[in-house]
């Protein structure tokens, strides 16, 4: 496995990280089963917390539900195939589901999941326990312990996609294989008086 190069962010500083809005592509593990999958519905819950969506029906859930730690990774236009890849197949069916994808992974020391290169940043929460959110909304929660930013995306405290490669622009997910990338930047200036 090899390694983007990561600039650290400070948990506190980690809703930077994911207030774009993009896919991420989601992973866990437990007891040594890992699975990482893409999610549309993710959020920044505050500036050091975030939150996602997994439905019940995915491999990835029980690992959710058992694990301690879960990673979101903001994917790129990059990796678009193999994020399609990973949403599209379910490892309950293909039990080498991460290895067919065509995906690179790389492991941060202290952690067992899988993250994903061709992303703009990693996030690594730890799962709050909020059990009744999960059953009744598929809703995780998580504090940030560790984030990293993509150096070739990351510049000054901030995003610079404007330099950036286009591969590391993050993605929106809409239906049946489509998606938008993130696109130009506008500096506004607020009026009123």
């Amino acid at each position: 496995m090899t390694q983007p190069k990561l600039i650290p962010v400070a948990p506190a500083k980690a809703c930077k990280l994911l207030n774009l809005g993009g896919t991420v592509l989601v992973s866990a593990e437990f007891e040594g089963r890992t699975d990482m999958m893409p999610a549309s519905w993710n959020m920044p819950l505050d500036y050091d917390k975030g939150a996602v969506v997994i439905d019940s029906m995915h491999y990835t859930r029980p690992l959710m539900d058992n694990a301690k730690y879960f990673a979101l990774g903001v994917a790129g236009e990059g990796i678009l195939s193999e994020l399609l890849y990973l949403g599209s197949v379910s490892k309950h069916d293909e039990p080498e589901k991460l290895e067919k994808s065509g995906m690179k992974f790389f492991k941060v020391p202290g952690y067992e999941m899988p993250l994903a290169e061709g992303c703009s940043a990693w996030v690594i929460l730890e799962k709050l326990p909020e059990p009744e959110m999960a059953a009744k909304y598929d809703l995780f929660l998580g504090r940030v312990v560790a984030a990293w930013a993509n150096a070739d995306a990351w510049k000054d405290d901030g995003w610079n996609f404007e330099e950036a490669p286009v591969a590391l622009r993050p993605t929106y997910y809409t239906q049946g294989g489509h998606f938008y990338i993130m696109g130009e930047a506008k500096n506004v200036v607020p009026t009123g008086e």
